[in-house]
């Protein structure tokens, strides 16, 4: 009683949506959406698994049972999330929503436990039949997972209609309605099969379980993606993380000398790279601001470039701050030309943080005769 899919393509999906199952459970379970998703690939991921135990002929039955229950619990899930996004539920009624859905889904597990009674004695698989044992334990399995792959597709298309949606969600939008229309038009041929008594697709048990795992892959590359962006988030590897570590010894070393602008955040707050990147840029220009006002005129190095000399004042100001200098004017110095947006207003402070370590080494031998000034 071997498995239908050979080891050699099934071990390697089911590595791969536990990778992203891991990964999602560990960093992306911030929202319901996202719980509803780790628990939907949770289930699936336990199905696949269960479909493995095929290759032992002495527990195959009750294993594929079992993986028919799991698939089941994974699609109740996507009641919760067809609801948030569509309809816009509250999430605590998602939450006891979704507990109903587990029940149900419990109850269509034991019903085909308790039908395929007779299947897991005689040492073979349930297949769908007009007896008693294929009606119950097929209606239990496929109705439940019509009804979810259904709302999932009619919810797609309606965003597809709707317009409003870039390719990425019209690729995704597309991607899921194909994969609900497989699982449902299996469901449907083999129903019409088993009445007319055709099997040329082979056994039903077959079938659901490639339909099951090539979904899981497809869906799994598809929500693989927020775990990427959220690892190279991590890594400060995205955008915004690179433009960070660029601006960050710039940024320690004004603040070290203007502590009191820092924007501390919240107790607890996760700010995203693009929030953080936008605070950090917004204290860097507070503290040039500040230190325009500790800038000796006599550190301007004549290098031909505005902004080379524009560093040396800066660090020299905030060595002279850090150091208990007093004032020496009273305008602020400004950048040398003025930032029309953020975007431009980043690539200066890029351009100086980029200037600014040397800057920072040749106004150090600045600090005696600065704090004499004052």
């Amino acid at each position: 009683m071997a498995a239908s899919i050979p080891g050699i393509i099934a071990w390697p999906v089911v590595g791969f949506v536990a990778a992203v199952f891991a990964g999602r459970w560990l960093l992306v379970r911030d929202t319901i959406v996202d719980r509803l998703l780790n628990k939907l690939f949770g289930w699936g991921l336990l199905s696949l698994l269960l479909y493995r135990c095929g290759m032992t002929p002495g527990i195959a039955s009750l294993a594929h049972q079992l993986a028919l229950g799991c698939t089941v619990m994974s699609s109740m899930c996507l009641q919760g999330i067809v609801r948030i996004w569509a309809l816009g539920a509250e999430p605590a009624a998602i939450r006891r929503r979704h507990r109903v859905c587990c029940t149900l889904a419990a109850a269509s597990t034991a019903a085909i436990l308790l039908a395929g009674t007779s299947a897991r004695q005689d040492g073979r698989l349930v297949e769908l039949t007009l007896d008693t044992e294929g009606v119950v334990v097929w209606t239990a399995f496929g109705l439940p997972l019509l009804l979810n792959v259904w709302l999932l597709a009619r919810m797609c298309a309606h965003e597809l209609r709707a317009g409003g949606i870039g390719l990425a969600g019209k690729l995704v939008c597309g991607t899921l309605i194909w994969a609900a229309t497989l699982f449902g038009a299996n469901l449907v041929l083999s129903t019409v099969w088993v009445v007319t008594g055709w099997q040329g697709l082979g056994a039903q048990m077959v079938r659901v379980e490639t339909t099951v795992t090539l979904c899981l892959l497809v869906d799994a590359t598809l929500v693989a993606i927020p775990l990427v962006q959220t690892l190279l988030a991590m890594a400060e590897l995205d955008r915004a993380g690179r433009a960070g570590r660029r601006l960050r010894p710039l940024w320690r070393d004004l603040t070290t000398a203007v502590p009191e602008i820092v924007l501390r955040p919240a107790a607890g707050e996760q700010a995203d790279p693009e929030t953080r990147l936008m605070r950090m840029t917004v204290e860097i220009q507070d503290a040039l601001l500040q230190l325009g006002r500790y800038a000796p005129t006599s550190a301007m190095a004549g290098s031909g470039c505005p902004l080379t000399d524009y560093a040396h004042q800066v660090a020299c100001a905030a060595l002279a701050r850090e150091a208990g200098a007093a004032p020496i004017g009273s305008s602020p110095a400004r950048l040398p030309v003025p930032a029309p947006d953020f975007d431009a207003g980043l690539r200066q402070l890029l351009d100086l943080a980029r200037v600014w370590p040397v800057a920072r080494a040749a106004a150090g031998e600045r600090v005696p005769s600065a704090v004499g000034v004052g």
